[in-house]
């Protein structure tokens, strides 16, 4: 963001000469607004003030009816947030009416109309873009005046977003921090977040369980944190054709969800699709957000050369676009899921013909509608594929480290693009390498770059990742691709990652934001979740990467305040939102705060002298905490069926170095520790966690590698 806050504010101007046609507009409200507020003339001056605040408690919000919906849910958002706060009701108002506005302390002016018939200078918002907003407040006739307004909808509507982060509380008493005199507008044009990695957890782990009401949450998050796009996955893929009336009906959930976003939040909406993978059964499983995928014999990929097959692609496309059929874009995966091998680049150019079509025929945006390529591993990229019957597998990438070759074939898919599809297309570059293949062929202004897995990789076990230095590094790029259209993130499972989602989504709004240190970030963090409590919070993120265990441990009773509270503490611009409940970020602190006390309780006992049985209390307790876990999210699941095979457990150097003292301690003295004496140390917590857990998640979780890693360190 290119902003400016001035701490001391000039006092307000007269309207200065202004284009025709906000003058026309503005003029009923001036008239109206004349018997209460006289202008006059006022120095330019800047002068330093001290630091005031702003009542908000006795406010009155004016937005006119013809701003656009987005901008007036934003008001009417920001009169529920200050009455959640205050107790009591802000008005909201579509006309200034003389009397309403005598009885207020402080007037918040929203768009363009409004701010204007309050005497604003809105000549800079000029200069702020489309996103751009000016947020400035000022005194008139004994009334504190707030306003919040950019040339565009779009940049008045984050501008909004933007005043309910800078709101504070004393008590039950809002206020602003000012005098204000900001001018912002994003560093990044596009900023967009999706969700991917749709695996059978539990609600509200995985984002397949989550309800209509869940997802909208969900936007409402991303337009907290500024973004301005959302890419979304239904799951047709899933789903045979005709339709079955719970898949229609998942499936109007996801246009009511569109139209939520782009209506109520100003927000595009791109939805996600295989190029050729369809749906074959059901698995048995009538409910579409409980039904499993990527299965042999539920899913199968299909030959777009072959007629009959590729029929079948456009049959599930048609599904799709039938009835979520007000989504801006429609954007698929060049392979996982999906693809052929050895399948010409023509080919996919023939499914993206096909969509064109059909998303013309039915989409309410007809040919405005737009396709996306999400550049992945390449269309036809496969080492080897020989049953029909079983979905594609096996591709051919130079082993995460893309060369010259992977750009080149990039390039050519482009130009393919180029020269034979219509406007308008975009493409997704799934990996750095391919703004390259962008860059080349003159489409970075096309392109939205997603650094896939930089917040959270998928599948992953659940757990909230720190550190932002990895982040930190990819947003780097932002400055050797200026011309790029725009960047998103991803989750697996948003609602435990807050920390890097927020710096990520943040420093794309502000490349300044990205200098930030990580305390400061999760300072501001905490704030927009939980006012309140927001060292508690900041310290407990922190303690996920504690080494000693005291330091852990003493949060857990900070925490087990915060939760006492229950649904009555107050939420910030951001916790507001949480779902299912307001405690969600709160709840997952404490358990996987008590699964790091476990674990380093343990490795702090191995430095000194433990008997074998207090490593077997210790090893037990580290294993429960870490499967109860496992069992709350649903991670269990995704062991059962052998998606995830590796340890639940946190690896690291300091349990590497500690095995040796570990195995040293089974061995009761002897020269050597016999496998024996491991395994006689594990059978019995194994026969205890198997009473409460199963038998994949205890075993191949837990039990089995950890005992072979202390039956093979030296």
């Amino acid at each position: 963001m290119n902003c400016t806050v001035m701490i001391g504010h000039a006092a307000p101007k007269l309207p200065q000469l202004r284009p025709k046609r906000l003058i026309i507009r503005a003029l009923p409200a001036i008239l109206i607004l004349g018997t209460f507020l006289m202008c006059r003339p006022m120095s330019r001056a800047r002068v330093a003030l001290p630091e005031q605040r702003i009542t908000l408690s006795s406010s009155v919000i004016l937005v006119d009816g013809d701003e656009a919906t987005y901008v007036q849910f934003a008001a009417k958002d920001l009169s529920v947030y200050l009455t959640e706060i205050s107790g009591k009701p802000v008005t909201l108002s579509s006309s200034a009416s003389p009397d309403a506005l005598r009885k207020a302390q402080t007037v918040i002016a929203i768009g363009e109309k409004m701010a204007l018939a309050m005497g604003a200078d809105l000549r800079s918002a000029a200069e702020l873009g489309d996103e751009g907003s000016v947020i400035r407040s000022f005194d008139k006739a004994g009334t504190k005046i707030v306003v919040v307004a950019g040339i565009n909808p779009h940049g008045t509507n984050l501008g909004v977003a933007t005043l309910m982060e800078m709101i504070r509380c004393a008590a039950k008493s809002p206020y602003l921090v000012g005098p204000i005199d900001l001018r912002n507008k994003p560093s990044i044009s596009v900023r967009g977040f999706h969700m991917n990695g749709g695996w059978q957890l539990n609600h509200p782990y995985g984002f397949r369980t989550w309800t209509e009401e869940d997802w909208k949450r969900f936007v409402d998050i991303v337009w907290a944190e500024r973004g301005n796009l959302i890419f979304i996955w239904p799951y047709v893929e899933t789903m045979t054709v005709p339709l079955t009336s719970s898949d229609k009906a998942y499936l109007e959930e996801f246009r009511r969800i569109t139209e939520y976003a782009q209506r109520q939040r100003g927000m595009e909406v791109w939805i996600m699709q295989s190029a050729n993978r369809v749906a074959i059964s059901d698995c048995g499983v009538a409910d579409p957000m409980l039904r499993p995928h990527w299965i042999n014999g539920c899913q199968k990929d299909m030959d777009p050369a072959d007629s009959v097959q590729f029929e079948k692609i456009e049959k599930s496309f048609e599904a799709l676009y039938q009835v979520v059929n007000n989504a801006d874009a429609f954007c698929m995966i060049d392979a996982d899921p999906g693809g052929w091998p050895q399948s010409p680049i023509s080919d996919q150019l023939k499914i993206f013909l096909a969509a064109r079509k059909l998303v013309n025929r039915y989409n309410v945006h007809a040919e405005k509608t737009k396709l996306v390529d999400w550049m992945w591993i390449g269309w036809g990229r496969h080492k080897f594929f020989t049953a029909t019957d079983r979905l594609v597998t096996g591709f051919d990438l130079t082993d995460n480290n893309l060369e010259e070759s992977d750009v080149a074939f990039m390039s050519r898919t482009i130009r393919n693009f180029k020269d034979h599809l219509s406007e308008p297309w975009e493409l997704i570059a799934g990996m750095a390498p391919y703004l390259d293949s962008s860059k080349q062929e003159s489409t970075l202004n096309k392109t939205v770059y997603l650094p896939y897995g930089t917040i959270e990789m998928e599948p992953a076990f659940p757990a909230t990742n720190m550190g932002f230095e990895p982040v930190r590094k990819v947003l780097e790029k932002a400055d050797s691709y200026p011309e790029l259209r725009g960047w998103m993130g991803n989750n697996e499972l948003m609602l435990l990652q807050f920390p890097r989602s927020y710096y990520f989504m943040n420093g794309l709004w502000d490349a300044r934001f990205r200098k930030r240190g990580e305390r400061e970030v999760l300072q501001e963090l905490s704030r927009d979740l939980y006012p309140d409590y927001q060292d508690t919070i900041a310290d407990s993120f922190l303690a996920l990467q504690e080494q000693d265990p005291e330091k852990i441990g003493v949060m857990l009773p900070r925490l087990k305040e915060l939760l006492q509270g229950g649904n009555a503490i107050r939420a910030g611009a951001l916790g507001r939102f949480l779902f299912p409940d307001r405690l969600i970020v709160a709840r997952t602190l404490q358990m996987q705060l008590e699964i790091r006390l476990a674990r380093q309780n343990l490795l702090k006992a191995l430095q000194g002298k433990p008997d074998i049985k207090e490593c077997a209390r210790l090893v037990e307790d580290y294993f429960d905490k870490l499967l109860a876990w496992n069992k709350e999210t649903g991670w269990e699941k995704t062991i059962d069926i052998a998606i995830w095979t590796s340890p639940i457990y946190q690896d690291g150097k300091d349990l590497t170095e500690a095995m040796s003292r570990f195995k040293e301690i089974l061995g009761a003295g002897a020269p050597y520790t016999s496998y024996s004496q491991v395994k006689a140390f594990f059978d019995p917590i194994t026969r205890d966690l198997l009473k409460k857990y199963g038998e994949e998640s205890v075993m191949i979780g837990c039990i089995e590698p950890f005992k072979l890693a202390v039956a093979q360190t030296q």
